[in-house]
């Protein structure tokens, strides 16, 4: 089954690149560490700039964007980072330009939570449970899934990080291209979620920005 051989596939991709995926799972957790910690270094009129560019729904209600959707906000601002990651596995300085996409994509997020927790209490972190955890799920996986596999790819020149279970097989290029298009499904399933969710439980907190 075709489902059986996706499983097989992914499996197989995470035993051998397993560094990767620590690597990125750890610099996400930075990330959002980061974007957290962050939040008291600005006035409330600059946070309230970066999170109209930290999140989907602020920016469409924010920037009062009534000719986009939450949900078509989020399915391009996720396309682009697929592509920007896939295309970072063409070059060689890719293995270091992906970790800092998912860098960013951690901040971002890290700041969207702290911004809700430092001005709505307990309220914002019940928000943030339903509006911003549940898309991320499926949007951060994706992510870090695609950009191994994009690390993995990476004609990395630097020979002492290119060992055998770094390189990556010609013969098995179909394989990873299947896992490149089902990471990309998950990360667009996320955006979808996103788009029908988020608005239900963020809108909450609009009248704070009237």
């Amino acid at each position: 089954m075709l489902l059986n051989r996706i499983l097989r596939i992914l499996k197989k991709h995470f035993q051998n690149y397993f560094l990767y995926y620590f690597v990125l799972a750890l610099v996400l957790i930075v990330g959002i560490i980061i974007g957290s910690l962050i939040i008291n270094l600005f006035d409330l009129r600059t946070k309230i700039i970066i999170l109209k560019y930290s999140n989907p729904y602020y920016k469409i209600a924010l920037l009062n964007d009534l000719q986009h959707s939450v949900m078509r906000s989020s399915i391009l601002g996720n396309v682009f980072l697929v592509i920007l990651i896939i295309f970072m596995s063409f070059i060689n300085i890719g293995i270091f330009i992906v970790p800092i996409v998912i860098l960013i994509k951690g901040v971002s997020l890290g700041f969207t939570v702290g911004f809700l927790v430092s001005n709505f209490g307990l309220k914002g972190f019940l928000l943030s449970i339903g509006g911003i955890y549940p898309q991320n799920i499926f949007i951060l996986s994706g992510l870090i899934g695609l950009a191994a596999i994009a690390m993995s790819m990476t004609n990395f020149s630097n020979k002492k990080f290119r060992g055998p279970r770094l390189r990556y097989p010609n013969r098995n290029i179909d394989e990873s291209i299947l896992s490149v298009g089902v990471y990309s499904l998950i990360i667009i399933l996320g955006a979808i979620i996103e788009g029908l969710i988020s608005p239900r439980f963020l809108s909450l907190t609009i009248d704070f920005f009237v």
